[in-house]
């Protein structure tokens, strides 16, 4: 037994324990006292948390899962950031092995199976001595010939690159800055262009690309009323307007606008009447490839996933599918034919048109008016055809081309400062001087010898430049013997005189 009397020490000196820790400093003794201190409150700690946890092991349980939750937060979070940056950087490396696959794949098939075409320059040459560059506006993508006017319709927008680094490259301030339809007086040589005043329209956010007219006589006036189609990239989404124009006032007063969801970066239109049209769709409308990266990849990577959309004055359908990279499209003038060119295929498809494309009948309705095409002929031009334009006298087609994809590529990446441009004629012969063809394959027994259908058009080689003059042309249209060129990273028109003969 000890004795009480030598208790009471023990007890006023862990008094003086306790207010030493409470008071301490930072010497050794201190030190050593306040670690003691704690061992034994954490031992006291640990066994009233015991004796809670036997009481009720169910509010602990929960006030720990409370607590591992709150702690998770900012982890999980991070994980999602992650996980979403993973795969963004994963859809960018897949687009870029597609993409390089596909510039593998194709510069093996241009160079082993079909090489390109051999221009014909010294047809050229004395082209290049009889043109002027003219109407100097930014980025003449597409031109429609008024003949009854004897004037020019040419979209403009500013459509060029400028570089910003050594690797990298962005679009020039075209959103700040509207583009516009402007109209080109075709009787004076140096005529300035003029732009049409928007009427009943606002223009706030107007980025025309491809047009075309359709010229009608009205109805209730009599008079003759040119109608133009345009394709407008706008920010809100792609949208074919409708103007018609006044000569007088230089006006295009606003009719009517259309847009859809099959409209998914549209080209090039072609009015069938003052109301159908006919549009390209350059690239594809699935989902996997609604990104820039996926629609990137889908362009050098060469995958037919473009279309044909048409428009009946109601409703939109797509009439044709899988066409690799559709760029212009036209049609004859008899409107019994529509002309497709397929850019990587170098290629222009013609297509036999149904009652859609002949003048409209009164109540005509239901699967009449489906717009449907029929396959008739693919016309190999050699070069990656651009933009078309018809001859509304002779029928024949002018084609603005580029000889060399990877240049031109570069070119409108801002990479190179030129690229080639090539035009060529496609004169669609008569009957009588249709041009016989006889297959190459050997006539066996069993497999005799297949019939091939005659040549119906001929490609004729009408203009070369390496890309001094006009770089990269997207558009050639013809009128009484001079040949305009329009390219979407040029700031002029080059105008030239065909006084050879072709």
């Amino acid at each position: 037994m000890t004795d009480p009397s030598e208790q009471t020490p023990l007890r006023s000196r862990v008094k003086t324990r306790k207010t030493t820790v409470e008071d301490a400093s930072d010497s050794d003794d201190h030190k050593h006292v306040a670690t003691s201190t704690a061992t034994a409150s954490s031992a006291k700690d640990q066994a009233k948390a015991a004796s809670s946890s036997s009481k009720s092991p169910s509010s602990s349980n929960t006030e720990s899962s409370d607590k591992v939750t709150g702690k998770d937060k900012i982890p999980r979070r991070q994980q999602q950031q992650q996980r979403k940056s993973h795969s963004q950087f994963k859809s960018i490396a897949i687009s870029l092995l597609i993409a390089s696959l596909g510039v593998l794949l194709k510069s093996g098939y241009e160079k082993f199976l079909f090489p390109g075409r051999d221009i014909a320059i010294q047809q050229t040459v004395g082209i290049q001595g009889n043109c002027y560059q003219t109407a100097f506006i930014p980025g003449p993508a597409d031109i429609e010939i008024s003949d009854k006017e004897e004037i020019a319709f040419v979209s403009s927008d500013d459509r060029s690159w400028k570089k910003t680094s050594r690797f990298f490259h962005r679009p020039s301030m075209k959103t700040l800055t509207n583009g516009g339809i402007y109209t080109l007086s075709l009787n004076e040589k140096n005529s300035k262009p003029r732009q049409t005043d928007l009427k009943g329209y606002d223009a706030d956010d107007f980025h025309p690309a491809g047009i075309s007219l359709f010229g009608f006589r009205d109805d209730d006036t009599g008079a003759w009323t040119e109608r133009v189609f345009v394709i407008n990239h706008s920010h809100r989404g792609d949208s074919v307007e409708i103007f018609d124009y006044s000569a007088e006032t230089n006006t295009l007063t606003f009719v009517k606008s259309v847009s859809s969801k099959l409209f998914v970066t549209p080209r090039d239109v072609v009015a069938v009447d003052k109301e159908r049209f006919y549009l390209t769709n350059h690239n594809a409308s699935q989902p996997a490839l609604e990104s820039k990266y996926g629609r990137v990849a889908e362009e050098i990577a060469g995958l037919a996933l473009g279309s044909v959309v048409y428009y009946n004055g109601k409703e939109t359908r797509k009439v044709l599918e899988s066409l690799s990279n559709p760029y212009g499209i036209a049609i004859s003038p008899d409107a019994k034919q529509i002309y497709v060119s397929s850019f990587l295929d170098k290629t222009v498809r013609v297509y036999n048109t149904t009652t859609a494309a002949l003048p409209k009948v009164e109540g005509q309705e239901g699967e009449e008016d489906q717009g449907e095409l029929i396959h008739d002929a693919d016309i190999w031009v050699g070069n990656h055809v651009d933009n078309l334009s018809v001859d509304r006298h002779t029928g024949d087609i002018y084609v603005a081309s580029h000889p060399s994809y990877s240049t031109y590529l570069r070119h409108k990446l801002g990479y190179e400062p030129q690229s080639p441009s090539h035009v060529v004629k496609i004169e669609k012969l008569s009957p009588e001087n249709y041009i016989p063809q006889e297959s190459s394959q050997p006539d066996y027994y069993f497999f005799p010898k297949p019939e091939l259908p005659p040549i119906k058009w001929e490609v004729k080689d009408l203009f070369y430049s390496n890309g001094e003059d006009i770089s990269a042309s997207s558009v050639a249209a013809f009128w009484k013997n001079d040949l305009i060129l329009g390219s979407t990273s040029s700031h002029h028109l080059l105008r030239c005189s065909l006084s050879l003969e072709h």
